[in-house]
């Protein structure tokens, strides 16, 4: 024998079937889905959008404009969502790309980094960048503006090797002293 509360989990089952046949109610349903997903899938802001990039970094001019154009939505905390990152499942995918990248490299907190830290994602940068492992083709397919030309190559790949063997020398005098 059903209990009370038995009858009323098939009363219920049976009403939200009954609603799911209306193609207004479905439409209905959907359209909250969607809402709902909106509000709560909009890109987060990160703690320090005002940071700013490589603080500490001997880095002139020109290489931080090349590494802000094609890194900084991706490697740091000053990341511009366009409008098309606040729709899902777009929204689910950007913030997901975005909060890897600052995992793996964030740019706004360059100074929290240790010095050997430093070293090695300076390895990293002129490698990926010199393999044109960065940055990620979707990404340069969708902003243009983010291609790093033959010139920003070789001026980052510079800078890495100048700013590592720079750090080096700071390390040696600081284990000297």
């Amino acid at each position: 024998m059903q209990s009370e509360a038995g009858w009323r989990r098939i009363l219920a089952k049976k009403s939200i079937l009954r609603l799911l046949k209306s193609p207004s109610s479905i439409f209905a349903l959907l359209l909250v889905s969607f809402t709902a997903s909106l509000i709560f899938t909009s890109p987060r802001a990160s703690g320090a959008p005002g940071a700013p990039l490589l603080s500490g970094a001997q880095i002139d001019l020109r290489v931080r404009q090349a590494l802000e154009k094609a890194c900084r939505d991706c490697h740091s905390d000053a990341t511009r969502y366009p409008w098309y990152s606040y729709v899902p499942p777009l929204s689910w995918l950007i913030s997901s790309d975005v909060n890897r990248g600052r995992r793996h490299l964030n740019f706004s907190r360059w100074s929290e980094y240790s010095i050997i830290r430093r070293e090695r994602a300076l390895s990293e940068i002129a490698n990926q960048v010199k393999d044109g492992g960065m940055p990620l083709f979707p990404y340069v397919l969708i902003h243009r503006e983010a291609r790093l030309s033959e010139a920003d190559t070789e001026a980052i790949f510079q800078w890495t090797q100048a700013e590592r063997r720079r750090l080096i020398m700071k390390n040696i005098q600081e284990e000297s002293h």
